[in-house]
């Protein structure tokens, strides 16, 4: 399966330490979530590669898992099979009833946003919990005028725009948002700071999205097309950048925060319960 930055695929390597960090947050997110999943009727809702379905199913009843591309289930299947996790593709998933439903940096992607907290409340038991993760766009954009630099993001969500989705549907819900130590988290702070303001010629909030994605794609060509020159031109490679930021393997997962108010975030963590 290809990796685009969007499915997290373990077992990459991992350029810089931004590039650990989001690795490792999206392990945590997975453990943080395996506490609410132990007996439970669980669906993971955008499962990618299937690595968290996997440490879901260690602890759930049972774990349906889909997705809504068949690359990544099929990936899923090979890689992570467990005798109580089934995947499938979304439109394979029939109308059924869940103690537990995780979709983790799914919302940014969907078209519609109402309709898809909607169904998945639809999805929960009495009493169910539904838990969410998605980019805190504080750090990422420009208010009011930047659209998503990243391709793949339709619309993406600070704590008061998520607060404002949120209570059409639960009267119960918290906010929390993940961080983790600044020795190994201002390095993606850094990074989406620095993000926003090279990409934001080309995400501009009037352009439509077929031009914000095209503008998008031409920055980046050109940007490897120099990176490529410049490399030429210095002798160095992307092996030689990675060994170079080799200690940052000294963090695991467990130097992630999920708290209300941790100082620097990077993306929200939603609880809703019915």
């Amino acid at each position: 399966m290809e990796n685009t930055g969007e499915r997290h695929i373990l077992g990459c390597d991992f350029v810089n330490q931004a590039d650990y960090y989001i690795h490792l947050m999206h392990i945590a997110s997975y453990e943080y979530a395996i506490k609410f999943a132990s007996f439970k009727k669980v669906l993971d809702y955008g499962c990618g590669s299937g690595y968290g379905s996997f440490l879901l199913a260690k602890k759930a009843e049972n774990v349906i898992a889909v997705d809504i591309s068949l690359e990544a289930v099929e990936y899923a299947k090979e890689n992570f099979a467990s005798e109580n996790l089934i995947f499938k593709e979304v439109k394979d998933l029939g109308y059924q009833k869940f103690d537990l439903i995780t979709s983790f940096q799914v919302i940014e992607h969907v078209p519609n946003d109402k309709e898809y907290i909607y169904k998945l409340k639809n999805l929960l038991n009495p009493g169910g919990i539904l838990l969410l993760t998605t980019p805190d766009k504080s750090n990422r954009l420009f208010n009011h005028i930047q659209k998503p630099w990243n391709i793949y993001h339709l619309k993406e969500y600070s704590t008061k725009s998520m607060n404002r989705l949120l209570k059409m549907y639960f009267d119960n819900y918290e906010i929390l948002k993940i961080s983790s130590t600044p020795e190994l988290v201002l390095h993606e702070i850094q990074r989406r700071k620095k993000q926003r303001l090279i990409t934001l010629p080309c995400t501009l909030f009037f352009y439509p999205n077929f031009l914000r994605i095209f503008l998008l794609r031409l920055q980046t060509k050109l940007y490897r097309i120099l990176m490529k020159l410049r490399n030429r031109n210095n002798g160095s490679s992307l092996t030689l950048e990675i060994q170079k930021e080799a200690p940052f393997s000294k963090f695991t997962s467990n130097d992630i925060e999920i708290s209300k108010d941790p100082i620097y975030p990077t993306d929200l963590y939603v609880i809703c319960k019915l």
